[in-house]
Order: C-alpha cells, then structure tokens, then sequence
C-alpha cells in the first residue's frame, strides 16, 4: 500500500513537472514574435526604400525627357538653318523678280514685329520669304516661295526670335547673319531653351 502510494506521488510530481516545461515552451514561443516598436521600424524602412526608388525612376524618366526634347529643338534648328544656308548661298541678284529689292541687291531684311523676315531670289529665280508665323499654339518658320508656302519647323517646336543682320558690304559678297531662339513646347522643365547664331555669304559677287 505504501508503495502504491508513494509510485502515485512521484506520477503526480512528474506529470507536474512536464505541465511546467510545457508552459515555458509556449511562454517561448510568444515572445519571439513581433513586438510593435519592430513592426513600426520595419514599416518605416520599407517606406523609405519605397520613397527613394520611386524617386530614383522619376529622375531618369525626367532626364530622358529632358534630352528628347533638347535633341527635338537641335533637329528642328538644323534641319532649318541647312534648308536656309543652302539657298542663301545661291542667291542671286534681284532683277526685277521680288518687289521691294533694288536690282542690284541680292537679300532685304524687314522687321516684322519682335522678328525680321529676309527676303531674296534663289537660283530659280524664285523671290523667297523667310519669317515667323504663329500657327495655332505655336509660333513656326515659315518659307515662301513665289506663291507656295510651307513651313520647315514642327509645330511641337516654338520659335522664340529670328532676326537676320545684313551686312552688303559693295566690294564683297552680301554676308548673313541668322540669329535665333527657340524651345520645345513641353512643361517648364523640358522646355530645352536653345539659342543659335550662323553667319551666310551669297557665292554672288556683285
């Protein structure tokens, strides 16, 4: 009897024992979780690096904007002053093709608001106009040619100024002096500002 008693008392004692480790275990395993100072650290990282990579992609959209449309304004400016160069080179004298030119001078600049529009007789024998024309939102080279007109610069393109500086010096050729401003019609930022100078001389010798 004694020893039943005594075998009851040391299950008793051991099955104590094994509810106690059991306890510490869970006891444990809840404090390893999270506690919420960690989860707001590791929110507020993950907002930072959120934040920055974003902020990272829209800098290299902007700086790819930015040089498309600086790279739109240098087309549109070349492909105009190798249009104008080209036929200023052969322009001739006039002879009674464009009005308003004295036959013995070759181009004739006339101001035309806060620009100046060049006129001359290509080889052709055509009197040829150069000036600004606005054009709906946009302010655009325009070329005329007897009675056909067109223009040579995109209208996503705004011409800011144009101004031509004659100088018909009698004893050399008529040099030309084109200078112009111009910036693509986009926000502020991408606007692409741009400012040119070229200097012709007409292959005609008076």
């Amino acid at each position: 009897m004694i020893i039943l008693m005594s075998w009851k008392l040391f299950y008793m004692i051991g099955a104590r024992k094994n509810l106690q480790k059991i306890d510490r275990s869970a006891s444990s395993q809840m404090a390893a979780g999270f506690s919420l100072m960690e989860v707001i650290i590791s929110v507020a990282l993950f907002s930072v690096i959120i934040l920055s990579a974003t902020g990272i992609f829209k800098l290299v959209i902007d700086g790819q904007r930015s040089a498309i449309a600086t790279q739109n304004v240098q087309e549109s400016l070349k492909y105009f002053l190798e249009v104008i160069n080209k036929e200023m080179r052969m322009a001739q004298k006039n002879e009674a093709v464009c009005p308003g030119i004295p036959d013995d001078e070759i181009f004739i600049v006339s101001e035309t608001g806060s620009s100046d529009t060049l006129i001359f007789k290509n080889y052709y024998n055509q009197c040829v106009t150069y000036s600004l024309v606005s054009d709906g939102d946009s302010q655009r080279f325009q070329v005329s040619r007897n009675s056909e007109t067109g223009f040579i610069s995109p209208a996503k393109i705004w011409i800011d100024d144009l101004d031509f500086v004659l100088n018909a010096s009698t004893s050399t050729q008529a040099l030309l002096t084109v200078n112009l401003r111009a910036h693509a019609l986009n926000e502020r930022q991408f606007q692409s500002e741009m400012t040119l100078q070229t200097s012709v001389a007409s292959r005609y010798y008076k």
